[in-house]
């Protein structure tokens, strides 16, 4: 289940915890400027109100383009997530809000996300079902590795790693391309060496359980 929706205060929320972050090799501040030169940590309220007044047609309209789009994929999407993590996620309530800043932030714990409002119809599905993707991996993650679980972030270190790296996998399989209508590039370059690592490991697996041990014991000693 999916649903979009609006929500400016969460954006002014964003505004301030990625203004100055950098991470993983990106820069969010940047891409927050480039889009928004005007905005400063002094305006920021005033001017995502007086964004979201103007652009209220803009915004809202993608939004409806969108939905109608996961609405026609979300049935493969979820039948080729049952078949790769073995449980059905489709009746766990995910939402998405648009966003004025291209961020595109998760939370795991509530299932809820934020897709920028400007990307391509195509692009913004992927952040769509690349984020639902994270959340299907973290609970098959909670359910298959509940002793050690509790000793990793879904934020930073070796388990986020991983999410970021599985989902290019995960998301370059055929069935998972028709969903998204094109290719799943690595967004942090910084892990550009530790895909490759995994990829190889992938060829090679077992079974996905053996996959995961195997790449998080090396992303382990590469964080140590």
């Amino acid at each position: 289940m999916i649903e979009i929706k609006l929500n400016k205060e969460l954006d002014k929320e964003i505004y301030l915890d990625f203004v100055d972050l950098k991470f993983g090799g990106a820069d969010f501040g940047e891409k927050i400027r480039k889009d928004h030169p005007d905005i400063t940590k002094e305006n920021y309220s005033e001017y995502i109100d007086e964004y979201y007044k103007t652009k209220k047609g803009e915004i809202e309209s993608s939004g409806e383009d969108l939905k109608k789009e996961i609405d026609s994929k979300q049935k493969l999407f979820f039948a080729s997530i049952k078949n790769v993590f073995g449980f059905d996620f489709s009746d766990i309530e995910n939402i998405g809000y648009l966003s004025i800043f291209d961020c595109n932030p998760r939370w795991p714990e509530n299932k809820t996300f934020q897709i920028f409002y400007k990307r391509s119809l195509v692009n913004r599905v992927e952040v769509v079902f690349h984020e639902l993707a994270h959340f299907a991996f973290f609970e098959y993650f909670d359910k298959n590795f509940q002793t050690v679980a509790p000793n990793y972030s879904k934020n930073n270190g070796p388990l986020w790693e991983l999410s970021e790296i599985f989902n290019v996998i995960l998301l370059n399989l055929p069935e998972f391309i028709e969903v998204t209508g094109r290719e799943e590039e690595l967004f942090y370059p910084a892990l550009t060496e530790k895909l490759k690592l995994a990829q190889e490991e992938w060829v090679k697996r077992i079974d996905l359980k053996d996959f995961i041990k195997k790449v998080l014991e090396m992303l382990d000693k590469q964080n140590i």
